[in-house]
């Protein structure tokens, strides 16, 4: 019953330790893991990541959406203004999808913002547009 005991209470705290927690792009993640690895390397010449993080970090490069590090923090500024929840506006952000259709099919939760209109989801889409990489 004891190690029971133990096993919920680290689950909490590992559930707590997330309540800080943000969603990021995985452009996001790919300059964190870039600049940790810079930063490592001036540290440890031949530093390399474990297995594990090499794989994350090749998977973020290749997927990143954003070419600059400035660009993810605008968008979410800008998006959040919109009214967007931060769950959509990362999942716009690294789906980039095509239009109003593809966004509303890959991101269900947005057809909440359309009501009569489609123009804050229209103008969200431009936006991540100007920025994610063709």
């Amino acid at each position: 019953m004891g190690e029971r005991k133990q096993n919920a209470d680290d689950i909490n705290d590992i559930y707590e330790s997330f309540g800080q927690s943000q969603m990021l792009f995985v452009s996001d993640v790919e300059n964190i893991l870039s600049t940790t690895l810079e930063d490592r390397k001036k540290e440890e010449p031949n530093y390399e990541f474990p297995n594990v993080v090499e794989k994350a970090h090749t998977y973020a490069k290749r997927f990143s959406t954003f070419t600059s590090a400035s660009e993810p923090s605008y968008v979410k500024d800008t998006l959040s203004k919109n009214g967007l929840r931060p769950h959509e506006i990362v999942m716009l952000g690294n789906l980039c999808p095509d239009n109003l259709d593809e966004a509303l099919h890959l991101i269900p939760t947005l057809k909440t913002h359309i009501g009569e209109d489609t123009e804050k989801i229209d103008n969200a889409l431009n936006e991540i547009h100007k920025f994610c990489r063709q």
